[in-house]
């Protein structure tokens, strides 16, 4: 209850903040429509109990001006509730995209913040899911929040108005309530205990689906004859998904059908009763014509009330999935602001362990990098080589040990001020369907209009007639929007080129060039090695052969450090570089 109340309350306060405008005349439109709803059946008394009273022999100021009275404002009630109607759906309009601009805001700039290893975790991913499907729910549930409010201030009110003529209809008005509102609360609890269940088998459906979209594996399915397959288990995940979802709601629709069933007895008998209490004559013919608007206005109030607290506890289960995306673990930022380092950067008796892993990916790794130097970083696959760079960068935080740059620990620095000093390209590079001069001037966007210095970087990366055969710095790159497509290899070297742009002290590379031939990812490497002479670079590659370009080789074995040294030094010792030396000597021969 505390965590609902706490969030509702930020519902309401982020929707102060999204539309403020919008925000406070909702209130006002609460307001009078409240008003009206409870005046309305006490003007309809009067109005009947002066017609009765002989209005029509009565001139001047008397009674007929008072039916008079009566019967415009009547008739203004009657036209309110339309009009206010009406500017509030002109106004909400406006208020929703404010809104979805608000909230879509929030949610990315705290996407960026979490930690990394939080999102090796597919729990994160499902509370991402469902964190987006929620993105624009608080407008809606704002919405429903007010209109429930009103009609249950509406309702009592009436209930009230009755009150007045007998309190037995009070009694019997609360309780065709009830049943109806409780089996709805508890069925919503069943379907939103579903829906986040299935958050996976969403998320699966829709990952099987995408891969009838996207090219490479299109292009995969149709050579190796994937299609039926996969369509097999597309159908398979909807059709469990669709089948738990067609019988919760059957078996929530069966009874919520006993909810409706009793308010429109109570309804009928509360007419009953206040017909039968007006033959006897304890009440007057205005005022049982006031319980049947009142009891109308009622049915009809509780009917909305019902449907709008269990639409608002649907979406409620909806805000709460969105506002406990913000309760997932992000980047912590240490005190210090990092200070380029003038020696050395180390790794004291590293310690890492991916979540939902059990083996470590690194166990005790211990080694160091000296200011200005070149280092390749090599092993098998599994070795750690690509766990190392993610914390050399400070994005991962070790679980035990630490990097150090000139003492300096990453876990105690301010982490942004770390990354301006770093450049990075891994392997899992992004491509970017933008232009190639944003493809690559996004590291450093402030240079990013200088187009000689990048046509220059792109010919030393590239080959001096890359751009040019592309149409340009400008030119669309990615088939997504209606851009040139690039092969693997080119997007590669877009990539290489990209981290480089950025002008830093550190660049670390991890196997960007794997996609390219040996002679080519050799070329490319050697030219790197040209262009950071004066930086401290950090090389990770499955290939060995630029290894003798490298000033020192830190060898790789089951997460830790296997040997270090030059190639010649490596070589000659006959140790796990020497194998692997000779075994891709193997494929050149």
């Amino acid at each position: 209850m505390k965590k609902a109340i706490r969030y509702i309350g930020y519902t309401f306060r982020d929707c102060y903040r999204a539309f403020p405008k919008f925000f406070l005349m909702s209130f006002g439109l609460d307001f009078v429509g409240i008003f009206v709803s409870l005046l309305a059946p006490i003007l309809l008394a009067r109005i009947l109990e002066l017609a009765g009273s002989g209005a029509d022999k009565t001139d001047g100021f008397g009674v007929k001006s008072a039916l008079y009275w009566a019967i415009a404002l009547y008739g203004l009630c009657l036209a309110c509730a339309p009009v206010t109607e009406v500017v509030f759906r002109a106004q909400s309009r406006r208020a929703r995209i404010l809104g979805e601009k608000y909230f879509g805001s929030l949610l990315v700039d705290f996407s960026g913040k979490i930690r990394l290893e939080a999102l090796e975790n597919p729990e994160t991913l499902d509370r991402f899911y469902r964190a987006e499907a929620g993105e624009n729910s608080q407008f809606t549930f704002f919405e429903q929040l007010l209109l429930s409010l009103r009609s249950a201030v509406t309702g009592i009110g009436l209930m009230a108005v009755v009150g007045r003529y007998s309190p037995v209809l009070v009694v019997t008005g609360l309780f065709s309530l009830l049943p109806s509102l409780l089996s709805k609360i508890y069925f919503e609890k069943r379907l939103t205990a579903l829906r986040r269940s299935q958050s996976g088998i969403l998320r699966r459906c829709n990952y099987l689906r995408g891969l009838f979209s996207r090219r490479d594996s299109v292009r995969e399915m149709r050579v190796l004859g994937l299609e039926a397959y996969l369509t097999k288990l597309w159908e398979r995940a909807n059709g469990q998904r669709a089948e738990e979802y067609y019988r919760t709601n059957l078996d929530v629709g069966k009874k919520q059908v006993y909810g409706i069933i009793v308010i429109n007895l109570c309804y009928v008998c509360n007419i009953g009763l206040s017909f039968y209490l007006m033959m006897q004559g304890k009440i007057s013919v205005g005022a049982f014509a006031a319980c049947l608007s009142a009891f109308t206005a009622y049915d009809a109030g509780m009917a909305t009330l019902l449907q709008m607290v269990f639409q608002a506890v649907s979406t409620y289960h909806v805000v709460e999935d969105y506002y406990d995306f913000f309760r997932i673990p992000t980047e912590t930022d240490g005190d210090a602001a990092y200070c380029p380092f003038s020696e050395k950067i180390e790794a004291r008796d590293v310690h890492f362990c991916y979540s939902g892993s059990r083996a470590e990916a690194l166990r005790g790794l211990t080694c160091e990098i000296e200011k200005g130097e070149h280092v390749v970083i090599v092993g098998e696959n599994g070795s750690g080589k690509t766990t190392f760079a993610k914390l050399l960068t400070g994005a991962y935080l070790p679980a035990q040990g630490g990097i150090f740059y000139d003492g300096q620990k990453t876990d105690g620095m301010i982490r942004k001020s770390l990354y301006a000093h770093i450049s990075a390209v891994s392997q899992d590079f992004v491509h970017y369907s933008f232009s190639l001069r944003e493809n690559v001037g996004i590291s450093d966007p402030a240079r990013m209009a200088d187009t000689e210095a990048m046509e220059a970087l792109l010919a030393r990366v590239a080959g001096p007639d890359f751009a040019e055969e592309l149409g340009g710095l400008d030119v669309q790159l990615g088939r997504e929007f209606g851009g040139q497509e690039l092969s693997g290899g080119e997007w590669q070297k877009v990539a290489v080129a990209r981290g480089l742009w950025k002008d830093c002290e550190i660049v670390i590379f991890d196997e960007p060039t794997s996609a390219l031939d040996p002679l080519a990812e050799y070329e490319i490497l050697s030219k790197f090695m040209e262009m950071t002479r004066r930086k401290t670079a950090v090389i990770i590659s499955h290939r060995v052969g630029i290894c003798r370009l490298a000033d020192r080789i830190i060898v790789m074995k089951d997460g830790r450090l296997a040997e270090c040294g030059r190639h010649e030094t490596l070589l000659a010792a006959g140790g796990e570089y020497a194998r692997i030396w000779k075994e891709q000597a193997k494929w050149y021969q």
